[in-house]
Order: structure tokens, then sequence, then C-alpha cells
């Protein structure tokens, strides 16, 4: 409880709290104790409302990133999306602490929680630690005499979804978890087993969301940061989906869980946003967007551009440090950790002239421009999906005041400035999904920040997928539809398709419209795990290429990326579609079993 009395002031300032005027005036705020905490619905909330600080971060954690130094956005960097600067990767050894799962089997970070060593935000609280702040939350509101009945249901449900959340975050990383389901006591067996199947872990999860759904609020447009009824089923079914990839047996269960949370999401009025780059790139639009569901927000009074995720993102280039043209107007000091990689690029599609999508390289654009000649802006990057330029920025594109150019002789390749090709793009391009347009981008000025932790957009390629394995391919392909066409402004595909062509459609589609939002990682173990649990090939031995355009925009070559670190050897083997339980755990607790193919 200590830890409520030094946070509500900052809790207030962050989430905007609205607590009881006539208890605040009565007591300095290191004066309250437990019954006052849990007698009294607004200081209940601001206990909750702390516990959302160490659960919600945890959605966005990369697993492949020990140092946590992308906060979650650079979930992408391990596949095939991105190349990652990692000058400290020397050899082969050194490889496996990076792309073998989990670091090693002695590493308990990601067993526990908690901040590991040089995270400049570290998240407060250990997993266990959270998981019994859920359960104190749950079981004292619902034994409190001060709190009134009618207040006690939405405070319990945060209790259980944020219960649910802390429980997915482990159960997506080592499927078995250690299930407590109450607060317990010194008196307690602190000695408890891990789950005995990944299903069990899974239904407790589920349950929790299921019921809390019914008692959150419904969603609005001024509690886009707090959990809500829409939250509940729109996380509800993406568990279910991914859940259903890894329990033992109930699969098409789990597929009408998630469908059934999908359509009880959909019947709550959300709606896509027709400004796809504003939903990520303008703090203002996220708040009062249809299309966020739930999002973490960091206001500009506790926030600096260093404690975002944009700070790895953004390069780093001073006016005087570049040779290249056009001339910058601007320095813009990131310190560029990954770039999006020329596999991504050409995920996006073009529209030919037929009217219909297809590879930038199929297109009669490109055919043309292959015989006559003509300017690689128009015949490679023009015509493309909506995404492309709101999410990557290209050659010859507007990035803050300035327009940066990749191309030989160009300000931002790397032969024209002294800092190195890691200050440029080893693959042609930036990333500009999450970035905010803003003057003067330095580390340590402040800002606004958001996240996007779910939003309808994905609830609709949730759906879409959910169809596809419920045997449905026409609906998958309605509902795949509404995305393309909104945020890509690419034409809709046809009704009637083979449920194998609709796959691959589908599977464009969710790489595009979610890039850089925490799924990519995820949904390729998913995919892997429901096709057998082989080999995943975007996670392994990816080989990169480096798109150069000549210095009068004319002509272009994609050339193999020999040296560097994101072509060292990655490796993805089938235990790693689970992280090990730590071995020191397991010898500090004899009932902890180990995941396949880490014993």
């Amino acid at each position: 409880m200590k830890k409520l009395i030094y946070s509500l002031i900052v809790m207030v300032g962050l989430l905007h709290i609205s607590c009881s005027d006539d208890l605040l005036n009565t007591k300095p705020l290191d004066k309250y104790t437990e019954l006052d905490v849990w007698n009294d619905a607004n200081l209940a909330q601001g206990f909750i409302y702390n516990t959302y600080t160490s659960v919600i971060p945890e959605l966005l954690v990369n697993p492949n990133d020990p140092d946590r130094k992308f906060g979650g956005v650079g979930s992408d960097y391990s596949t095939d999306n991105m190349l990652t600067a990692k000058s400290d990767i020397v050899s082969r050894d050194l490889m496996d602490k990076y792309y073998d799962a989990g670091w090693a089997k002695n590493n308990s970070y990601y067993w526990f929680g908690g901040a590991p060593l040089g995270r400049k935000n570290p998240i407060k609280e250990k997993s266990f630690e959270v998981i019994r702040d859920c359960n104190l939350i749950i079981e004292k509101v619902s034994a409190s005499n001060g709190i009134a009945d009618v207040d006690k249901p939405a405070l319990i449900a945060q209790g259980k979804m944020l219960r649910a959340l802390i429980y997915y975050t482990k159960a997506r990383l080592f499927g078995k978890y250690v299930i407590v389901d109450k607060v317990l006591t010194p008196e307690d067996d602190l000695k408890l087993p891990r789950s005995s199947t990944i299903k069990e872990t899974y239904d407790f999860i589920v349950k929790d969301l299921q019921e809390a759904a019914a008692d959150l609020p419904v969603a609005g447009d001024k509690n886009k940061g707090q959990l809500t009824q829409g939250a509940a089923y729109a996380m509800l079914a993406e568990i279910a989906l991914q859940g259903a990839a890894y329990i033992e047996s109930g699969k098409n269960e789990y597929y009408q869980i998630a469908k059934k949370a999908s359509e009880d999401l959909f019947a709550l009025g959300y709606g896509l946003d027709d400004n796809y780059e504003a939903l990520f790139n303008n703090y203002a639009n996220a708040l009062t967007s249809s299309e966020i569901i739930l999002a973490q927000y960091k206001h500009v009074d506790a926030t600096m551009f260093i404690l975002t995720p944009m700070q790895g993102l953004v390069p780093n280039m001073e006016v005087a440090k570049t040779t290249g043209t056009p001339k910058l107007n601007e320095s813009f000091l990131g310190w560029t950790k990954c770039w999006p990689s020329f596999d991504m690029v050409e995920a996006y599609l073009a529209i030919d002239t037929d009217g219909t999508a297809k590879k930038w390289n199929e297109t009669t654009y490109y055919q043309d421009f292959m015989t006559n000649g003509g300017y690689v802006s128009k015949a490679i990057h023009g015509h493309r999906d909506a995404r492309l330029k709101a999410s990557i920025v290209l050659d010859s594109t507007k990035y803050f005041s300035n327009t940066i150019t990749m191309r030989l002789g160009g300000n931002m390749h790397y032969k024209e400035s002294n800092k190195g090709i890691n200050m440029s793009t080893p693959s042609g391009f930036f990333t500009k999904k999450g970035i905010y347009d803003v003057e003067n981008f330095k580390a340590k000025v402040n800002t606004n920040y958001h996240h996007c932790i779910t939003r309808l957009g994905r609830a609709y390629l949730n759906y879409a997928e959910v169809m596809l394995r419920l045997n449905e391919p026409g609906v998958a392909t309605e509902y795949l539809n509404k995305t393309r066409t909104t945020h890509g402004q690419l034409p809709a595909l046809a009704d009637g398709l083979a449920i194998d062509e609709v796959w691959k459609w589908y599977k464009i589609e969710r790489r595009v419209e979610l890039f850089m939002e925490n799924d990519r990682y995820w949904s390729l173990l998913r995919w892997g795990k429901e096709a057998g649990g082989g080999i995943i090939p975007e996670l392994n031995n990816v080989k990169h290429k480096f798109f150069e355009i000549s210095a009068d925009g004319k002509s272009f070559e994609i050339k193999d990326l020999e040296i560097h670190a994101s072509n060292q050897e990655s490796r993805f083997t089938e235990k790693r579609y689970l992280f090990p339980v730590p071995e020191k755990e397991r010898e500090l607790n004899d009932l902890y079993d180990q995941n396949p193919g880490w014993e």
C-alpha cells in the first residue's frame, strides 16, 4: 500500500483522476491509510490507475529487445519488417543472447517483469506484485463498507481486466504460468506450480475478461486511456485468437469466443478513422478518434522525446553534418536504432491502370519505366497503398520541415555524412508512423505522446482471421476490405475468392495495416503454430537489402546488405514458440516444469 501514497499526486496529473475533494482537503497525501483507500471510490480508482501504469506498458514489450529501448513498437525489428543497429553484436555466441528467445535459460526478467539494467523509464513492479495488486482491487473493493454498491462493479471489473492483461503478457511468452487468484498471506503455501496446461492459463484470462466486460463502462471519447467494455471485447477477441494456436484442446471454442467478442465490440459504435496517419502521428486526433479503443497516453508535462519510442526511430542529423542536397532546414537529433526493411516497403501494393492492386514490380507503370525510363518516384513509389507514405519516409519526401533524400548525393545518404550509415539508413527508408511532426526534435524536449494498444482496424482484422479459421472466406474478405479500402485506399477484393487466396491477401493487409503496432512477431508465431510449429522463415536468417536511387532519380539498385548487424544470422528454432522457464527459478521451485526444447 505504501506505493499508493507516493504515486497519487503523479497519477492525478497524468490520468486526470477526479478524487474526492472533501477527503483530499482534509488529509495530506502521505497520510492515507489502507482503510481510507478501500473505503473511498475515488481513492480506490487512484490505486487502480496506478496499477494501469504497471500493466499497460507490458502489452507493448518486445521480447527480443532485452534492454527495452524501443518501448514496444520495435517488436517488428526481430522480423522481416525492420533492420536494426546492434553495434554490440560481434559474434555468433552473442547473437544467441538476442535472437534465441529469452536471452538464456537462466534469465528471469520476463518471468518476473520489473526493470532490466539500463532501462530509462522502468516499470516499477514485478509481475507477481502486479498480480497481487489486481487481487487486492478485487477483494478489497468487494469487501468494502465505504464504497457504494453501485460503484463496486466497475472497480472490480478493472481489477479483473488488469489481471487478465498481465497474465496474457506471460501466457504469450511462457504458455503455462503460475495462477494466483487471491491475495496470498504468509500462512499460504507460496511454492506454487505452473498451470497444468496452457489452456488453463488462457481459460483464466478469458474468464476474467468475460466477467469484466459486463461491468466496465461503455466506450466514449473521453476515456480512451481507460479500460472500457470496448477494450475488454477487443482484447478478449485477440487473446482468444492467439490462445487458440497454443492451447491443447478447445480450439474451435476459442474461435467462437473471439467471434462473439468481436461482434459485441462492433455493436458499440466505433468507426474507422479516415485519416490513417493522424491515428499515430497526432496527439489531438488520438484523443478524439472514433477508431481508437485503448491507448497509452503520456502528457507533455511528464514526458520528453527520450522517454518515447520516437527517440529510437528518428535519425540523428545536423544541418552542418551533411554535404548532400537539398540543404536541410533544421537538425533532428534522434538515435536511429531501426529502419523499415525493403521487404516491408514491397508489401504495400500499387493500384495499376486496370484498377487492380498488385505488387509494384507487376504494374504497367513499372513495365513502362523499364522500357521508356522515367522517375523512380512515379514508377515505384507512385500509385501505392496510401499507408506507405503515412508510415514510411521515402526519398524526396517531407520529414519535419525538411525534404530529405536518401539517394546518391542526398542529404541523408550515408556517404554524404560524417556520422556514418547508422545515422543514415542501411535500407533506404526511415520510419514515419508514430513520429510527431514537430520543430526542434531533441531528446530532452517535452512532448505529448500516445501509443495505440488496440483499435477498430486491428479488431476488424482479428475478426477476419477468426472467420478464415471458421472457413468463412466471404465474411473474412468483407472485413479485411474495410481497412484495405478506408486506410489503404485500395480497391476492394472481389467476392467469391478461394480461402487460400483470401489468406494471402489477408496476411499482406495485416502486415501493412499494423506495421509498428506490436503485432508482426506475435502473428508470425500464431500462424507458425497453427501450421504445425515449424521454422518461421520471416524470423530465421532474414537477409536484408538496400534500395538506392541514382542522383538524378531516374534509376535504382537493389543491393544485398552484406555487412550490417541486421544481416548477421538470426536463428529461429521450434523451441522459440515459447520462452524458457528460467533455470534459476526452477532450482528454487522444483514444481516448475520446462517448456519444450529448453530441457
